[in-house]
C-alpha cells in the first residue's frame, strides 16, 4: 500500500486485514498532525494553543493538583507553571495552596474558564465536522468504527499487549 492510494482502497486493505499493524500505526501518526493543522488553522479564538484547551478540559471535572496536571498533560513542572500563569492572567483558572497538604498547589477552573473551554470545544468540533462532512456515509461509518476500536484498545490497555501482525 502506498500513501498515494485512494482512501477507499486503503479502507478496503484495513477491512480485509491486508495492512500490518506497523503500516496502520504509521497512518495514525501521519493523520494526527493533519487534524492538528486543521484545528490550528481555525486559530481557536486566537489562542491556537492546544495545551491550554487540554488543561481546561482536565479541570472541567473539578480542581486538580498541579502535580496531577503535569502528569496528565505530560509537561515538566516549569512549563506547566508558565501555562498556569498565562491562564491565571486571563482569569481562566485560579491557583491556591492545598489546605490539606501545603506542599501542593490546586488549580481550579473559573466560570470564565469553563465558558472559554466550552466555546473552544464547540469551535474545534465545528472545524472537524466541516472536514468530516465531506466523507460519504460509508466512510464516516468506517471511520467511526475504527475510532471505537482504537478507544477500546487504549482504554483496556490491550494496545500495549497485542503482537504486531
Amino acid at each position: 500500500m502506498t500513501q498515494t492510494e485512494p482512501l477507499s482502497s486503503q479502507v478496503e486493505d484495513v477491512a480485509t486485514g491486508e495492512i500490518s499493524a506497523r503500516d496502520l500505526a504509521s497512518k495514525v501518526f501521519e493523520t494526527m498532525p493533519l487534524l492538528g493543522r486543521t484545528l490550528r488553522r481555525e486559530r481557536l479564538d486566537g489562542t491556537g494553543d492546544f495545551q491550554r484547551i487540554h488543561m481546561l478540559k482536565h479541570l472541567m471535572g473539578g480542581p486538580q493538583t498541579q502535580a496531577y496536571l503535569a502528569e496528565s498533560l505530560q509537561m515538566n513542572p516549569p512549563a506547566l507553571s508558565k501555562l498556569i500563569d498565562s491562564l491565571e492572567q486571563k482569569e481562566l483558572v485560579t491557583r491556591a495552596i492545598d489546605p490539606e497538604d501545603r506542599r501542593r498547589m490546586v488549580i481550579t477552573l473559573t466560570s470564565g474558564g469553563r465558558d472559554f473551554q466550552r466555546r473552544m470545544r464547540a469551535q474545534m468540533m465545528d472545524s472537524v465536522k466541516r472536514t468530516l462532512k465531506t466523507l460519504s456515509p460509508e466512510e464516516r461509518a468506517t471511520l467511526s468504527a475504527a475510532l471505537d476500536i482504537v478507544a477500546k484498545l487504549i482504554e483496556t490497555g490491550k494496545a500495549d499487549h497485542r503482537e504486531e501482525r
